[in-house]
């Protein structure tokens, strides 16, 4: 008796540790462009992976590294490029969004400390009930 409980047991202990946990967005591959000296404002890029089965709808972000985070997209309107302050980026379920130059991208504006090249800054994507946590390594830009 006492040896099937144990059996018992053990594979409930084993089934609980092997499930694998609920999805969950991801931000890879983040990185922010060094602006020139004496410039207050930065560009960030990732890639943002949708890996739930629900669309998800990124409206903000936020950052302790910066002053102020804001959502942009880079457009072209007869041969010139400006960029507009976006609300929101759409990922579908098990897809992913680049913010990379030339398209959607974050700005970062008036750094809390002069960053160098390696330097790594934390950002927090707000995605409706959830947050997607990103850190981004200074490049040379």
């Amino acid at each position: 008796m006492n040896l099937r409980l144990i059996g018992l047991c053990a594979v409930l202990i084993l089934t609980a540790c092997s499930r694998t946990p609920p999805a969950a967005p991801q931000a890879s591959d983040g990185w922010v462009r060094l602006a020139p000296p004496g410039t207050n404002v930065n560009a960030g890029y990732l890639r943002l992976h949708n890996n739930t089965s629900q669309p998800l709808r990124c409206d903000g972000a936020d950052t302790t590294d910066f002053g102020a985070a804001e959502i942009h997209r880079t457009v072209v309107d007869d041969g010139q490029s400006r960029m507009l302050r976006e609300q929101v980026i759409e990922v579908p379920p098990h897809g992913s969004a680049e913010l990379a130059p030339g398209g959607y991208h974050l700005m970062l504006f008036r750094p809390q400390k002069a960053l160098t090249v390696g330097d790594t800054v934390s950002v927090t994507l707000r995605c409706g009930e959830t947050a997607v946590d990103a850190v981004l390594t200074v490049r040379a830009a």
